[in-house]
């Protein structure tokens, strides 16, 4: 495998966080969906098809996570 640079794991860290923050934003209710994806494919460099399918599917996950945890 292929080791990152400092400057790159950074930046993954980085947008770790930021995915976190956008999807507790969203689920309050104080972000929508497409402002999320909108601001997570600028600062990914992705298209907001990628980005959306992307955050999408983190955040489907974490729900059944949750939802398995409490059953």
């Amino acid at each position: 495998m292929e080791d990152l640079s400092g400057i790159e794991t950074g930046r993954l860290e980085v947008l770790a966080e930021l995915v976190n923050a956008l999807g507790d934003l969203w689920e309050a209710g104080v972000l929508t969906l497409s402002a999320a994806v909108k601001v997570y494919a600028q600062s990914a460099a992705m298209n907001e098809e990628s980005a959306a399918e992307f955050l999408t599917g983190i955040w489907v996950d974490d729900m059944l996570d949750r939802m398995e945890f409490e059953a």
